[in-house]
């Protein structure tokens, strides 16, 4: 019996971008650079970027989250479909052109987060959404109360979901919190005001730059997951074994980004080692683009051994 018949290469994915859904599909290879100059023509976007040079397929690999899945949620939910390479050559079509609505495992969500285990991504299928033509960067800064105050404002405002992103950043012994806007530009100076106000009933200090760009904070050596009240103090226990990170805030989600040398993906395992107590502890894991993928746990063992089995079968 063949498990992957013929058929299943003459159903996969074309390019195409459908500029009524916002749906575009390109290779897993394509840069940021590449992305915008499909969707720009159709005042259409891709926020969940982290480095303008690397691939899309690097940057999913790298983290579950961007900067703006405090907006527009992880990866895997902006994922709608994959041309997907299994290690005996197959090329299988995995989601659709549509958000998915049917119940049962989430392969798209199983396979992205798999590492090269059950072979690797040729095309996605990615879900685009609208370009207002304008974007601020806002940027408290004061002391930590306050900033933790400020952060706290800002999720529990009624704009929070229009918020782009909410970060916590850290650089050396500094810290801030960077708010990404996205908006019509007649409507930046209502944002503004809001920004203000937050600012001074944090006593923080604001700096709003005005037509930026969205924020690019390159690939983390290492992502820590936990609960969003533990971000900011995470960040800070760590601002001395990194040269800066990025806490989303809303995601729960901690980027860490340490300094170049050979010996990075050994001080990265150390790191992760020494915080995965504390995640586990409350559901919470780590990543690390650099390392293996963790193995899988005891529920799971089984049934991944008799997928293995069935995509080495030959005809």
């Amino acid at each position: 019996m063949n498990v992957f018949p013929p058929m299943l290469n003459e159903r996969r994915f074309v390019p195409f971008l459908d500029e009524v859904d916002g749906t575009l599909c390109l290779p897993a290879s394509a840069t940021s650079a590449v992305i915008d100059e499909k969707a720009r023509a159709y005042r259409l976007r891709f926020p969940l970027l982290l480095d303008e040079a690397k691939t899309l397929r690097e940057q999913i690999n790298a983290s579950t989250h961007a900067p703006a899945s405090c907006r527009f949620g992880p990866y895997c939910d902006n994922i709608l479909g994959m041309n997907w390479r299994l290690p005996s050559g197959a090329i299988a079509r995995i989601g659709e052109r549509v958000v998915k609505t049917t119940t049962g495992y989430d392969w798209l969500r199983f396979l992205m987060h798999s590492g090269s285990r059950f072979g690797e991504p040729v095309d996605y299928v990615i879900r685009l959404r609208p370009d207002c033509g304008f974007t601020a960067i806002a940027r408290f800064e004061g002391s930590p109360s306050a900033l933790q105050a400020c952060v706290s404002k800002l999720l529990h405002s009624g704009w929070m979901h229009w918020w782009d992103s909410v970060d916590f950043i850290t650089e050396g012994r500094a810290s801030s919190v960077r708010v990404a806007i996205h908006c019509v530009p007649e409507e930046a100076p209502i944002f503004a005001q809001q920004l203000e106000h937050i600012a001074t009933s944090t006593k923080t200090q604001l700096t709003l730059q005005n037509h930026a760009l969205s924020p690019l904070d390159a690939l983390p050596d290492l992502v820590l997951k936990m609960t969003p009240d533990r971000v900011i103090s995470l960040a800070t226990e760590l601002a001395s074994e990194a040269v800066r990170s990025t806490g989303l805030c809303y995601n729960g989600v901690l980027h860490l980004y340490l300094s170049p040398g050979e010996d990075r993906a050994e001080r990265t395992y150390a790191l992760a080692q020494e915080v995965a107590p504390e995640l586990h502890a409350v559901g919470g894991d780590w990543h690390s683009h650099w390392l293996p993928s963790t193995p899988p746990n005891i529920t799971e063992s089984a049934w991944i051994q008799t997928l293995e089995e069935a995509i080495h079968m030959t005809p």
